[in-house]
């Protein structure tokens, strides 16, 4: 799990993708939580290689002389993983019981979300932590009216797609990365909700930042996009608290200061999301997919 097996084999790669939509579509929500554990649980007895990029990602946030538990995150990682397919192979079908609020709670001290939904414009960042699920709270919730968010670009046009038309079920619009700059700009200017995950870098041009005593490499672009139309940031978190219920805690929003140096407020605002996204980690760190080397050199 920390690289895709299947990058040069497409048709195999629909055809899996067919097949654990299929079994998690047959399934009630709970039984397919379930199968995601435990394959999450053999994934994470196989990968020796990917268990290892895991534990160097979560070192940082845990005390180093707890290996147990250190080893237990790792495994509660994988399990993570698969959980959030499951979840996200579910978008369009995800039960309403499961937003009722003996399941689902809202941690909004800074009363970000006091009149639903959000007007924009605004940005709302989190980390690669039940990110599926997020999207459909803020949905079925009422928190937002619509939401745009960046996608990676897949090596299949026809997995994007897919994934494109299941985050649509819950008022996304999905763009992919090679164009998400210019509509994601339109899009505020437009007074729309914008969602992204800042918890890593997918152009190589991050500015490399301090989260949590460790230098990680962060996306300028939410700082960027902020400084450029005014758009206050909401740092978002999801975390899960058992099988099923689920905590949303809203950070600190961040806002750009009118007439300042934008490069300034680029490196202020990236700053300032850093040390979000750093108290999400160690708040959740087991909960975190991260099958890639995410600290910086």
């Amino acid at each position: 799990m920390s690289r895709d097996p299947l990058a040069g084999w497409p048709r195999l790669r629909r055809t899996a993708w067919r097949a654990m939509r299929g079994v998690a579509r047959s399934l009630p929500l709970d039984g397919g939580r379930l199968l995601a554990s435990v394959v999450g649980r053999l994934v994470w007895a196989c990968d020796a290689r990917g268990r290892k990029v895991v534990a160097g990602n979560l070192a940082p946030l845990q005390p180093a002389a707890c290996r147990d538990a250190a080893n237990r995150a790792v495994q509660r990682s994988y399990i993570a993983a698969g959980l959030a397919v499951a979840e996200g192979l579910r978008l369009d079908r995800l039960p309403a019981r499961q937003f009722e609020a003996d399941r689902f709670s809202l941690d909004d001290p800074w009363q970000v979300f006091a009149n639903r939904p959000l007007a924009g414009p605004a940005i709302l960042v989190g980390i690669h932590a039940n990110q599926e699920m997020l999207l459909a709270a803020l949905h079925h919730l009422g928190l937002v009216r619509g939401i745009e968010t960046a996608a990676l670009d897949e090596v299949d046009p026809w997995l994007t797609a897919e994934r494109t038309r299941l985050r649509a079920a819950v008022g996304c619009r999905a763009v992919t990365l090679d164009r998400a700059p210019l509509a994601a700009l339109r899009a505020l200017r437009e007074r729309r909700v914008l969602a992204l995950a800042a918890d890593r870098d997918y152009s190589g041009r991050g500015l490399v930042t301090a989260v949590r005593g460790r230098a990680m490499r962060l996306p300028p672009g939410p700082a960027a996009l902020a400084a450029q139309t005014g758009a206050m940031i909401v740092p978002l978190l999801l975390a899960r608290r058992g099988w099923r219920k689920f905590r949303l805690v809203v950070g600190r929003p961040l806002r750009p200061q009118p007439g300042a140096d934008p490069v300034d407020e680029v490196t202020r605002l990236t700053a300032g999301l850093a040390d979000a996204i750093g108290r999400f980690l160690v708040a959740v760190p087991a909960q975190w997919v991260a099958f890639h080397p995410v600290w910086a050199r």
